[in-house]
């Protein structure tokens, strides 16, 4: 039984494998030694499909013996069994050699043949690890294939093939082609960006140079700044002053204007003589007339006073529009406090306190020397830099050029502006002074009257 099984799967095997003798049956085995050899030949081809007849028609037995012992056959054979294969004791033998040499075909072609190219070159990687990526060796394999191919249809070149081999290299290593052009295109742009700033000489001490004057500049307008800003703290202090000791005199004027009206109650209500009563109306007609007079002259200094508030305010308007422009500029090269809003100028009025005003100032003022900090900062960082910084040099002068045409512009300006201020204040001083002396010899006169009535009042007791 087992040995027609083994003569069955032999049968199957030639006939699905198209063996040339076709009319093969079982009642041919035992085989004689010609068919023997046609078998064994045609089953070793697959396992070496160069070779077509390993095995000569005649003195084959010592060729099979040497065969089978390379293939690493376990069972035991020995030359008497291939002479006498045709016996009954022969037989069994030769057809395990046989049957092993159909398994060994069998493994070939449907194992190892159909798999050679990914036995050959396994998906994995430098460490050895399995990998879903294939093999540079296995692609590169099956370009070479294709080539061949073309090669023997009579092709000298393979530019197809190539761009198959690279799109599938890019494909398996995960390159982003568009990627790969879009950094082609960049590099030669800063290829021809380099050759021609290699062309141009080099600026690097001017630079240093023109950051020096731009940084003594700007430590001389921050000290001009904080001048400023000190000056006007005391301007605004002696402000405050001044509108202190103008209410303390009006109230003084309001009490005297309370006596002068219980005086008048007293004359009226005939509490002095007939004499007196003349005497104190002659008085206060005097008195109305020197009032009026007075009336008269504060009329003259009160539109004294509005023509100097007209070029106050026109002073004011001047410097709103200066701090409209030096906002302007702040907002167009994005000057920002820490907190993250746009540095913004106010122009305060000469009404009122100056707490708010004095707060902001400060913030303003701590604000800027951070910021000034932070650029002094980014200075010395821009120095580590500065062989980055070269590629644009060329537009670096031109704003360069412009923010100190643009600073000499705004300190003339500033100049300008804070000696209008300088020279209204110093007339609205002097004229406080002038309303000052003007009160005094009014608040003399009352003081006189008051002299007089107390007298007056005496005389009549």
């Amino acid at each position: 039984v087992f040995q027609q099984t083994q003569v069955r799967k032999i049968l199957d095997f030639l006939r699905m494998r198209k063996y040339p003798n076709d009319s093969l049956t079982s009642k041919h085995f035992p085989l004689s030694s010609k068919e023997f050899v046609c078998i064994f030949n045609f089953l070793y081809s697959f396992m070496d499909p160069r070779t077509d007849s390993v095995l000569p028609l005649t003195r084959f037995d010592e060729e099979v013996l040497k065969l089978l012992k390379t293939l690493h056959y376990p069972g035991n054979l020995s030359r008497s069994h291939f002479v006498t294969m045709g016996s009954l004791h022969s037989w069994p033998t030769v057809l395990g050699s046989l049957s092993f040499m159909c398994d060994m075909a069998s493994i070939y072609s449907q194992k190892l043949f159909p798999n050679i190219i990914a036995l050959g070159f396994p998906n994995r990687d430098e460490s050895g690890f399995t990998t879903d990526r294939e093999s540079k060796e296995k692609i590169q394999y099956e370009h070479h294939l294709d080539c061949w191919h073309e090669f023997n249809s009579g092709a000298d070149e393979f530019p197809e093939q190539l761009r198959a081999l690279n799109e599938n290299l890019m494909e398996n290593n995960g390159v982003d082609v568009a990627r790969l052009e879009c950094l082609g295109q960049q590099k030669t742009g800063l290829e021809q960006e380099l050759d021609r700033l290699e062309g141009r000489g080099s600026r690097k001490v001017e630079l240093l140079e023109q950051k020096q004057v731009l940084h003594s500049d700007l430590a001389k307008m921050t000290e001009y700044l904080h001048k400023i800003e000190i000056h006007i703290n005391e301007k605004q202090e002696e402000g405050d002053l001044k509108t202190m000791e103008l209410e303390e005199l009006f109230g003084r004027l309001e009490g005297t204007r309370a006596e002068v009206v219980e005086l008048r109650s007293n004359c009226e209500q005939g509490k002095v003589s007939h004499l007196e009563v003349e005497r104190n109306g002659v008085l206060i007609g005097e008195r109305r007339r020197q009032v009026e007079t007075a009336r008269l002259e504060v009329e003259e200094m009160e539109k004294e006073v509005w023509q100097k508030e007209i070029k106050v305010s026109r002073g004011k308007e001047s410097m709103d529009s200066l701090a409209k422009q030096i906002n302007s500029l702040a907002m167009q090269e994005g000057l920002k406090t820490q907190s993250g809003e746009t540095i913004c100028l106010h122009v305060e009025t000469f009404q009122g306190g100056r707490g708010e005003g004095t707060l902001a100032n400060n913030s303003m003022r701590t604000e800027l020397s951070e910021m000034a900090r932070s650029s002094r900062t980014l200075t010395r960082n821009t120095e580590r830099e500065l062989q980055g910084v070269m590629t644009a040099s060329g537009k670096f002068q031109e704003e360069v050029a412009m923010r100190k045409h643009e600073l000499v512009s705004k300190e003339g300006e500033m100049a300008r502006v804070v000696e209008e201020t300088t020279n209204q204040k110093e007339h609205v001083d002097r004229e406080e002074l002038l309303y000052d002396r003007q009160l005094a010899d009014i608040r003399d006169e009352l003081h006189h009257l008051k002299s007089q009535d107390r007298d007056n009042t005496e005389l009549k007791q």
